[in-house]
């Protein structure tokens, strides 16, 4: 099944009824509609058009989409160099994304100039709404907001005269935490959704049903915040003891949102130290796919050794202890036994 994270529209006769440069700011209501559920769902939505860029800006405002697009790419040139722009700024692959536009000349173009595009037409889109029942989390609702929190935390970063006092200024809090049941969804939408950051040892489905044996499994979630907005459940691990002080990480899931602020492996150190975590050596199997590869760097960072001839890594807890959390991220373990900030 497709997991939708990003739509990039054209403008002229798609999103809108009519052209541009001609006049016309009437908008497709079809097209509309979409552009309201999409952003209900939380999928991120971009701009990418052939028009003159001095005016896109005041017809954006006219109709009310300043703040709608995480990227607008606007130029005279090839629609899919510009689709490619988008997807590289937005970190997004384009198997989770959708090119909307009414000319199916445009649609073939970008399909065949970007392997794994979908490219369709506005009626297309609104039938795969319709029939797309997939329960969204608060967290999911909120992606294409916390995107926009984000740039706003990349622009007042950029401005910034000593980048590390602006991380400290950003006042980031990580709540590590046991999983609970009210967790199962967005647990599952993690496990789904994040690609770079994901083990993927074993099937959702096994993963999902392991939740509800907590004296065989251990699982982990990670929580962040900053004074730019909560970002709600952004990593978590699952263990499983083998009774002689080893765990097997058989499910690992970081969100990008966490690449974004360079807290992947801050965050990954931090679920393996909440006390429920703690062993003496961690093991897990590492499967390379196409877009996995800055998991394997995560786990060569927190200190993982490949097992010769296998495509098994190990981590001793010495190792794991021996590394520095920075000193602009807040820390605080709850649950089991303890509950400290570190």
């Amino acid at each position: 099944m497709r997991i939708l994270k990003a739509v990039i529209w054209d403008l002229d006769e798609t999103l809108l009824a009519g052209i541009l440069a001609e006049g016309d700011k009437e908008v497709n209501p079809q097209a509309e509609r979409c552009l309201a559920e999409l952003e209900k769902r939380g999928v991120l939505q971009a701009l990418a058009t052939q028009n003159q860029p001095e005016i896109v800006p005041s017809a954006l405002e006219l109709l009310g989409w300043s703040d709608l697009f995480a990227q607008v790419v606007v130029s005279l040139g090839p629609k899919a160099k510009k689709v490619k722009t988008i997807l590289k700024t937005l970190d997004t692959s384009p198997l989770d994304t959708v090119f909307v536009d009414e000319d199916p000349f445009e649609r073939g173009a970008v399909a065949a100039q970007i392997p794994g595009i979908s490219a369709w037409s506005v009626s297309e889109l609104e039938a795969f709404l319709a029939g797309e029942t997939t329960v969204v989390t608060e967290e999911g609702r909120q992606r294409a907001q916390m995107y926009r929190e984000q740039r706003a935390r990349e622009r007042d970063g950029a401005e910034a005269v000593d980048y590390e006092t602006f991380l400290h200024s950003c006042n980031i809090r990580l709540a590590i935490r046991p999983y609970v049941p009210a967790d199962a969804l967005r647990v599952e939408e993690l496990l789904t959704r994040t690609h770079r950051m994901n083990l993927g040892a074993i099937s959702v489905e096994r993963a999902i049903a392991r939740l509800s044996q907590p004296d065989e499994h251990r699982v982990i979630v990670a929580e962040m915040r900053d004074v730019y907005g909560d970002m709600g459940r952004c990593g978590l691990i699952h263990l499983t003891p083998n009774g002689s002080g080893e765990a097997l990480i058989e499910s690992l899931a970081i969100s990008c949102r966490t690449r974004a602020r360079g807290l992947s492996l801050a965050m990954f150190v931090g679920l393996l130290r909440h006390p429920d975590a703690k062993f003496q050596r961690y093991r897990c199997r590492y499967i390379a796919d196409d877009a996995n590869r800055p998991l394997r760097m995560l786990l060569m960072a927190a200190g993982f050794r490949p097992q010769r001839g296998t495509d098994w890594l190990m981590l001793e807890a010495e190792d794991l202890e021996r590394l520095q959390l920075p000193a602009w991220a807040h820390f605080e373990y709850q649950g089991a036994s303890v509950a400290e900030v570190r």
